[in-house]
């Protein structure tokens, strides 16, 4: 499917009878045209919502991370994965208002291309078809390196800002890129300092998710997620193992799981974890509260 992307400068694409609430469209992209971006539109249905009613933070985090692989592959043409998702932010308010019968638009950026790595800004708001209203939903970071045919990183061509707004983009991409690498240098040393072989995050995740071709149509990708904050409080806190059966659907238009599958796994179990912790209803994993929101 993605292919059809890649050989039209402008594609308007309806999918098909069993996902007929999905809408694509692609801007042209050509040296010196700005920075690439993809637009996602898809229709809130009841399948889409949590037990509490709202927007399900699995079903968004996938949305996001294959608006973000289409907007990167638009600009490298080659396969890319996702590396890394951050500056995850919620409006809590409008989050909570998300409703059946509005249109979510996801508008995916690539800000600013590396060596072989790419950041791609993925901005969701919300639109009430009856009046027009519009609202910002969330706002994410994700970062995808461009694969060449042996499997090895691909160098991607630079992105070439035009507009203000493009050029601002560009040089906070730039920025954030430092923030990273220096956030793993100090998450690095003070694993070293603190403890033989420490998580390197409060939350660690072990496990792999293959090909679903391997083991015929299916393969089962076991998933565990520890919390830790340090030997002391280890009672404390609430632990789970699971294993997913990785199907055929989960897979992306390379044949691998994708990153936004994965992320949604995590978001279902890390909300269940949560809420088991505090002993309540953690509003499907959104942030609570007036206040911005952070993961």
């Amino acid at each position: 499917a993605f292919g059809r992307f890649c050989q039209h400068r402008r594609v308007a694409k309806v999918a098909s009878a069993r996902a007929p609430f999905v809408r694509v469209m692609t801007s042209p992209v050509a040296a010196g045209q700005g920075l690439p971006v993809v637009t996602v539109t898809k229709i809130i249905d009841h399948s889409h919502l949590n037990a509490d009613g709202m927007l399900s933070l699995s079903t968004l985090l996938k949305w996001m991370d294959i608006t973000a692989c289409l907007a990167a592959e638009l600009h490298c043409r080659k396969m890319s994965v996702t590396i890394s998702m951050d500056e995850v932010s919620f409006p809590a308010e409008e989050y909570g208002k998300v409703a059946v019968g509005q249109a979510l638009l996801l508008r995916g950026q690539v800000n600013n291309a590396f060596n072989t790595s790419m950041e791609v800004g993925v901005l969701v708001t919300s639109e009430a078809l009856g009046t027009g209203a519009t609202a910002t939903v969330c706002l994410a970071f994700f970062i995808f390196v461009a694969i060449d045919e042996s499997g090895g990183k691909a160098r991607v061509e630079p992105v070439v800002p035009v507009t203000f707004e493009e050029q601002h983009e560009f040089a906070l991409a730039a920025e954030r890129r430092k923030v990273r690498i220096k956030r793993r240098q100090v998450e690095k040393t003070m694993a070293s300092r603190l403890l033989p072989s420490p998580p390197v995050s409060p939350v660690t995740l072990r496990g792999s998710a293959v090909r679903s071709s391997q083991f015929g149509s299916t393969s089962a990708a076991r998933t565990s997620r520890r919390s830790w904050v340090g030997a002391r409080a280890q009672e404390t806190l609430q632990s789970m193992d699971t294993t997913q059966l990785v199907l055929p659907h989960h897979a992306n238009h390379h044949g691998n799981t994708f990153g936004g599958q994965i992320m949604a796994w995590m978001a279902e179990f890390a909300s269940i974890l949560s809420s088991r912790q505090a002993k309540a209803s953690l509003a499907g994993g959104r942030p609570a509260g007036a206040v911005q929101g952070h993961i």
